[in-house]
């Protein structure tokens, strides 16, 4: 099972080591797609970080660090650890671990960007889901589809705007998304937003994720 005993925080990331790999589907910077992974990455990057090239910049991090590069998902963000987010949440057999750090520095409305010229900005949404479960693969899809959809929600509750269109934003335009699942336990063969796993998904991830949008805003109100 992955519990709370299985990250690791440090300075300027957190790591989860899974036991055994972890069935996994995500938009991650390192290893996105689908696969099996053993450890799970968020960083921390300063809000100048502008390699020339993140993702080998990235690889030369997780060297540095001895994460083996096959077996490791890893995303970034300019979100201090200290405001990552991560809760646990029970329905039944099945149960989730949710992380989430949240910058909305760089809010995006997708159906409005045709409009303009994009111009790279800090500000990112990272979500992990680890899946104490048996997914099928279409309820792995299913199950990051849920988490979009949380995501989309929140901004338009919270009113965050695209500030080049003036429209609610969608998103950021560099969030990433990770589903792990363990692979055991109850079997789910769907996700969506009415199945068990998707309510569980909804209900957890709109209160995890929440909380690290109200510490964003705080920081961001007490900085101003």
């Amino acid at each position: 099972m992955i519990t709370l005993e299985n990250f690791k925080k440090y300075k300027e990331f957190i790591v989860v080591e899974a036991p055994t790999p972890l069935r996994t589907f995500s938009s991650a910077m390192h290893n996105p797609g689908y696969g099996e992974y053993t450890f799970f990455v968020n960083r921390t990057v300063g809000i100048d970080y502008f390699p020339e090239d993140a993702n080998e910049e990235m690889r030369q991090f997780l060297n540095e660090r001895n994460f083996p590069l096959e077996q490791t998902i890893a995303m970034m963000t300019a979100v201090d650890m200290e405001f990552a987010f991560i809760d646990c949440y029970e329905e039944g057999e099945t149960s989730i671990v949710i992380m989430v750090t949240a910058g909305l520095g760089n809010a995006v409305d997708v159906t409005k960007a045709h409009q303009y010229a994009y111009q790279p900005k800090v500000g990112t949404i990272n979500t992990f889901i680890f899946i104490n479960g048996n997914l099928s693969d279409e309820a792995l899809i299913q199950a990051l589809c849920c988490a979009v959809e949380v995501k989309t929600k929140i901004i338009h509750e919270r009113g965050i705007l695209d500030h080049k269109s003036g429209t609610i934003a969608t998103g950021t335009s560099t969030d990433s998304v990770c589903v792990a699942s363990t692979q055991t336990g109850e079997f789910h063969q769907y996700a969506g937003s009415i199945t068990k796993m998707g309510t569980l998904i909804g209900r957890g991830l709109y209160e995890t994720m929440n909380k690290a949008v109200d510490s964003y805003l705080a920081f961001k109100k007490g900085n101003q």
